[in-house]
């Protein structure tokens, strides 16, 4: 049994979130809270093992909570959505410290396969420290997160271009955006 935990600021996504799971035979969710600060008494209760979090809940940076998450002992795998439960846009799943591009603009189908790759796969450790990701993701633009998680995965800027519905070389300048804002600053650590 996979447990899931969720993080939606919008009660009717959090309840679509809950439905979707509840047909699954394989999945439970654990809880689902709208606030970061749920968060964390739900993750030491519950022990969930993929976190669904909105993108931009709140007006929040997802990403940056996400690498938060991520530095804790025995964290979830996270997988990031935007949009809607009805159709959400699976930005990315973030396993072992490592991102990895699951969906694109989908179906409640491409979600649940999101959680269960999520909650499946592996990945080595990353080269930097949470603490360091977090840091650098707070140099960005909350517009650009999606795009680094999606590059991070790998993904090839026509592929980033088509899923944000943006002309190719938009992503192309603001993936070089991304990486000069995210060079070292010099302090070594």
């Amino acid at each position: 049994m996979i447990r899931v935990a969720a993080l939606d600021d919008q009660p009717a996504v959090r309840t679509g979130i809950e439905a979707i799971i509840a047909g699954e035979r394989d999945l439970e969710l654990v809880g689902a809270v709208a606030a970061d600060a749920e968060l964390w008494p739900l993750l030491r209760r519950t022990r969930p093992h993929v976190l669904v979090l909105d993108l931009y809940h709140a007006g929040r940076n997802g990403l940056a909570l996400t690498m938060k998450v991520r530095s804790l002992p025995d964290a979830p795998a996270v997988v990031l959505y935007t949009g809607s439960a009805r159709a959400p846009l699976v930005v990315a799943g973030v396993v072992a410290g490592a991102d990895a591009i699951v969906s694109k603009r989908n179906t409640n189908e491409t979600l649940i396969d999101a959680i269960r790759h999520a909650a499946t796969a592996t990945a080595t450790p990353p080269p930097v420290s949470g603490r360091m990701r977090v840091e650098a993701a707070a140099r960005l633009d909350p517009a650009d997160h999606a795009i680094l998680a999606m590059r991070l995965a790998g993904e090839p800027a026509r592929e980033i271009a088509h899923t944000l519905r943006l002309p190719v070389r938009t992503i192309e300048q603001r993936i070089a955006g991304i990486v000069k804002r995210l060079q070292p600053t010099g302090n070594a650590a």
